[in-house]
């Protein structure tokens, strides 16, 4: 087992765990450096649990003792910074595309193992609890930096049509941060973040940690800093070669959370689509498939684009 699905394991379980079991699951999942080299009762003690509660959250991982359940920790903790020149230099050196590079079948397998990894069991779980979030919320924050913002723009726009409380923060001077102003316990906040990690989310995290929002980390590793501010998350595998760590399952995370929030929105999801499709025909927002038929050398460009 990887420390990523322990992980999501633990959080899936949290739920229907005892009280004191709350307490160490919750220092394990934030503290994972100290699983991985402290010993049960050292663990126990910062954890302010008794040995024993630590050696029945390790059971309940699947465990039958301390030490498998810690090496998985030991495994995971191993952080590997993200070098994009010692990733371009690994690309450049199987040749360039077309000759004889390797890096079209292995970025292929590589995205494909990351989508065979993410479509498993426990992640519908995960999108499950993260819809059910969504929908009782207020008002739903996202948010992404660098290279992740794209998923964000793309979670906020396509969610934004299905449910009005969703919004994109976004700014440019970096004033989106004054949004969270209004942000309380009732709201939401979810944010994109793969390695490597923005500096700008970090912030995100301190300030809707402080105004009590709920927290959905869409990140990568156990590692990931949003990890230990997270109620909720969802972990993507982005292996591969490629010169940023692979984005495509991101992508279709997007998608499983959108689909899952359209299944159980009800009625008022049907009636936002229907009002958003007017919206845009009002303005002719869309244009109409291309009749392979006909022939567009004929026409001026006010029969193509008619007004």
């Amino acid at each position: 087992m990887k420390l990523d699905d322990l992980r999501q394991l633990l959080w899936d379980a949290y739920p229907g765990l005892s009280p004191q079991m709350k307490v160490a699951a919750s220092y394990v999942l934030d503290n994972p450096a100290d699983v991985a080299f402290k010993s049960v009762r050292q663990l126990a003690k910062a954890a302010d649990v008794h040995p024993s509660t630590i050696v029945r959250l390790a059971q309940v991982a699947g465990f039958s003792t301390f030490d498998p359940f810690r090496s998985v920790f030991q495994e995971g903790v191993q952080v590997q910074e993200v070098r994009l020149d010692e990733r371009a230099a690994a690309l450049q050196k199987g040749g360039k595309w077309g000759e004889g590079s390797d890096a079209f079948v292995e970025i292929g397998q590589a995205t494909l193992s990351n989508l065979t990894s993410l479509f498993q069991p426990n992640t519908l779980k995960s999108v499950q609890r993260i819809a059910n979030a969504i929908l009782e919320a207020d008002r739903v924050y996202v948010s992404g930096y660098r290279s992740s913002f794209a998923f964000a723009h793309y979670l906020a726009y396509a969610g934004k049509i299905a449910l009005p409380s969703i919004q994109l923060l976004e700014s440019p001077d970096g004033s989106h941060f004054d949004m969270l102003g209004q942000a309380g316990p009732r709201d939401l906040i979810i944010l994109f973040t793969f390695a490597p990690y923005a500096s700008e989310g970090g912030r995100l995290l301190t300030v809707a940690k402080k105004r009590g929002c709920k927290i959905v980390a869409i990140t990568d590793t156990m590692s990931s800093p949003a990890v230990p501010y997270a109620d909720m998350g969802l972990f993507v595998p982005m292996t591969g070669p490629q010169l940023l760590p692979s984005l495509v399952p991101a992508a279709s995370a997007c998608e499983l959370i959108l689909a899952e929030c359209t299944r159980l929105g009800g009625d008022g999801v049907v009636s936002n689509l229907r009002s958003f499709r007017d919206q845009v025909h009002a303005v002719d927002g869309y244009l109409n498939p291309v009749d392979p038929s006909h022939d567009l050398e004929d026409e001026d460009d006010e029969e193509r684009f008619p007004d």
